[in-house]
């Protein structure tokens, strides 16, 4: 198991439940044992008078959450009669995710480093969510030919254009960006995490839907302002209003001409667009579209079943493999580029998306 399930004594006699992904050499990144020793705790926890709010952290300096085990899931897509392995750890997860943006209690993450994927998708639905110098957010998976999910679909259109570009070309942003998007809510040094959770442990918890603001105030009040660091997405902001602002063709082909901007951010922008699967791009750009109004469980559930379309298409399994054993070589997609898709031939293959 690499979840370490504990919980915080109080001083006011209450207790708060931790739970500590505890993968640091792949950057814990998530498997389904992670993921269903997570759904337990909560729901042991859930409806224990004495448990008043949950943490969650990521073990070594790395980071928070790097995501899904690529090699897990790789191996469910290349395995005989493993396939069904894939299917639960998305469906699972997506769960998991939902069940703690609708938590009753307090959901404290703490964002350090790496916080992608499904990490970005864990740390989202946080009820607080606090992000330090050295945070990096991102939902890379275009690169990887999968698609921005554990109810980005949902959450990322919430963010504007930022949230279109950051589906599609999957940059990653710094901790004033998400600050000023909303994607988290405080700022903290990295040291300061050991002494948070020491404090937390002193506040007067009381066991009542007041303990939100509790804990929100007591988090604004060791806050380091968000001027402490420059923004990194959002410096950029014009490039990326352009390219939503039009379809996803054209917004494709404006980031892929950023190839040789002078700015370093923008240019490794373009190196990710010409790298990623054209398919994975335009399910993306889709699913924005579909989920913008939907209900959180309508996308969960949108989601799992693209997903499981998704272990079987064939990109995913390409960009895991070039990326775990091949990275030198050009990733082998199924479509040549986005200008010459088959849309009907994807929305054959993702049917239940498109029904």
């Amino acid at each position: 198991m690499t979840v370490h399930v504990s919980t915080i004594n109080t001083s006011c006699g209450a207790q708060i439940g931790c739970l500590a992904l505890s993968a640091p050499e792949r950057i814990n990144a998530q498997n389904l044992a992670m993921v269903r020793q997570m759904a337990a705790a909560l729901a042991a926890w859930e409806h224990d008078a004495q448990l008043v709010a949950i943490v969650l952290i990521g073990a070594g300096e790395r980071g928070f959450c790097a995501g899904g085990d690529l090699k897990a899931l790789y191996h469910a897509m290349t395995s005989a009669g493993a396939i069904g392995e894939g299917d639960a750890f998305f469906a699972e997860e997506y769960r998991l995710c939902q069940t703690i943006r609708e938590y009753p209690k307090p959901v404290l993450a703490w964002g350090h480093g790496i916080v992608m994927g499904g990490g970005w998708g864990l740390f989202s639905a946080a009820s607080h969510r606090i992000v330090t110098p050295t945070s990096r957010l991102a939902m890379p998976e275009t690169g990887i030919g999968l698609f921005p999910d554990v109810a980005a679909s949902w959450w990322l259109p919430q963010m504007g254009s930022a949230g279109r570009f950051l589906a599609l070309s999957g940059a990653a942003m710094n901790a004033a960006d998400a600050l000023a998007l909303g994607a988290a809510q405080w700022l903290l040094p990295d040291e300061r995490r050991h002494q948070t959770l020491l404090e937390l442990a002193g506040l007067d918890w009381q066991g009542d839907t007041a303990d939100h603001q509790r804990l929100a105030q007591y988090l604004s009040s060791i806050a380091v302002p968000s001027c402490a660091i420059e923004p990194q997405l959002l410096s950029h902001q014009g490039e990326f209003e352009l390219a939503a602002s039009g379809g996803y063709l054209s917004a494709v082909q404006y980031l892929k001409d950023l190839a040789g901007h002078t700015c370093d951010y923008l240019g490794h922008v373009a190196q990710r667009m010409h790298k990623a699967s054209p398919t994975s791009l335009y399910l993306s750009w889709r699913l924005q579209d579909i989920c913008a109004d939907k209900t959180l469980a309508e996308t969960v559930a949108l989601e799992t079943q693209m997903a499981a379309c998704a272990l079987r298409y064939g990109d995913f399994q390409a960009g895991i493999y070039a990326t775990l054993f091949d990275r030198n070589q050009p990733h082998r997609w199924r479509e040549a580029s986005i200008e010459s898709l088959d849309l009907a031939a994807i929305e054959q293959a993702f049917a239940p998306v498109f029904e």
